[in-house]
């Protein structure tokens, strides 16, 4: 085998190793960040619910939601 396929090669598993390595890291890092922002939405919409329900209660008119307007 030539010297330069056998650099070639190397060069090719390392750019590989790198890769699958970024990936991993890039995984790790979004996907608990995914479940934060999940969690943010879900409590404030459960925040959301109470304030409509506590309004409702008490009479007073709840505005329509004017994001689910077209």
């Amino acid at each position: 085998m030539e010297i330069g396929t056998v650099a070639q090669w190397i060069t090719a598993a390392t750019g590989l190793v790198t890769a699958i390595g970024g990936l991993m890291v890039v995984l790790k890092t979004l996907i608990p960040t995914h479940r934060l922002v999940n969690q943010q939405r879900t409590d404030m919409l459960r925040f959301q619910t109470v304030l409509i329900r506590t309004l409702i209660a008490n009479g007073i008119d709840v505005p329509e939601d004017q994001s689910t307007l077209d």
